[in-house]
């Protein structure tokens, strides 16, 4: 279990990587003559990898914040759950008590 989830992150990372490359690529290079980039693909391809980080940061931060919202809702919701199970439980054997002691003092008369 532990190495699929490594090589499901492992492949999430790689699938990430090859997004990145190709977005910034197709975006920043514009000759494909020359062996090297030139200095303004250089630094926008630099600005172009530094932006889609920041974005990618950014809208991981607000799922991990979404899905501590999401947990604590479910927990809230389960512990009303529970507490009313209880209350349910704590009433029946209070009526079986009451119907009990009928029972007894109607049997004593």
């Amino acid at each position: 279990m532990d190495e699929e989830i490594q090589l499901k992150n492992i492949k999430e990372f790689l699938q990430n990587y090859n997004k990145i490359t190709d977005d910034c690529f197709s975006q920043c290079v514009y000759t494909l003559s020359q062996s090297r980039l030139t200095g303004e693909e250089t630094l926008c391809a630099s600005n172009c990898v530094q932006k889609l980080k920041f974005v990618e940061q950014k809208c991981m931060q607000a799922f991990i914040d979404h899905q501590q919202q999401s947990m604590q809702k479910f927990v809230e919701e389960a512990s009303q759950k529970q507490a009313e199970q209880e209350n349910t439980v704590v009433e029946s054997n209070n009526s079986d008590t009451e119907n009990k002691e009928i029972v007894q003092q109607e049997l004593t008369e």
